[in-house]
């Protein structure tokens, strides 16, 4: 998988790694809409928290040093966002390979096969 232009490796049907994905994309949603609601604060500090949160989710998805490789030193809400959709992409097209093969070896069809 590709986030901007780094490869990474992923399992995306592993237990422990789809727990830590559900769990970050929780969390990310949850500290984006809270910061779009939260005028108090200035802007730059929201840009810091909202990608705070998407570093903190690379870190802990794709391990250690992965918000390091991808982002550098820079804290871009454009560029964290880009990453986040990167990722998101990544694994819709997976979801996808694992719906077709799901759909492939599916009880109807093997019913349907059996009735020809």
């Amino acid at each position: 998988m590709k986030i901007l232009e780094k490869e990474f490796e992923i399992d995306f049907y592993d237990a422990d790694t789809m727990e830590k994905i559900e769990n970050g994309m929780e969390n990310v949603s949850k500290v984006i809409k809270e910061n779009s609601v939260a005028k108090s604060q200035k802007t730059s500090a929201a840009i810091r928290k909202a990608c705070n949160v998407i570093f903190d989710f690379f870190d802990d998805v794709l391990g250690e040093g992965a918000s390091k490789k991808i982002f550098g030193n820079k804290t871009s809400l454009t560029t964290c966002i880009k990453a986040y959709e990167d990722f998101i992409n990544a694994k819709k097209e997976q979801d996808q390979v694992f719906e077709n093969i799901s759909k492939k070896y599916s009880p109807n069809r093997a019913t349907r096969r059996s009735k020809k």
